[in-house]
């Protein structure tokens, strides 16, 4: 009796946890969606993403500023739309839900304190920096 009450739980476990791993967006789907939503310029602007999905109502470090994540687990991606610039300067932090890939973009300045890893990486100095960086003349 313990024997098949020990099979079925295991085997429901098993079950839910593939379950669960079907719905879920991967993150390599998740970076397609948003480039197809014209979120990211292939062209001009450097990718970031989060190497785990991140939980709901996390509380996530940009270089001593916080952000509170959605109220569902997602992806994150950084857009750095200058990239070469020294932070602070703009960039999109953008929370992709991992269930129905719904999303949010919320301006930014800073980089991500948590482990992220390059998508989409320009070599630097290959397109001009952004007016606000370029250093004035002496006279």
């Amino acid at each position: 009796m313990r024997k098949n009450i020990f099979f079925t739980v295991c085997l429901i476990a098993l079950l839910s946890s593939q379950a669960f791993a079907q719905n879920t967006i991967s993150r390599d789907e998740t970076f397609k969606i948003i480039k197809q939503k014209g979120l990211v310029d292939t062209l001009t602007n450097n990718v970031k993403a989060s190497q785990q999905i991140i939980l709901a109502n996390t509380v996530l470090d940009f270089m001593g500023d916080s952000i509170k994540s959605p109220k569902w687990d997602s992806w994150f991606f950084l857009i750095d739309l200058h990239y070469g610039a020294e932070w602070a300067h703009p960039c999109k932090y953008v929370f992709v839900n991992t269930k129905d890939a719904s999303f949010i973009v919320i301006e930014g300045q800073l980089g991500p304190s948590f482990e992220t890893d390059y998508l989409l990486r320009h070599e630097s100095g290959s397109l001009p920096m952004p007016a606000f960086y370029k250093k004035k003349p002496c006279f």
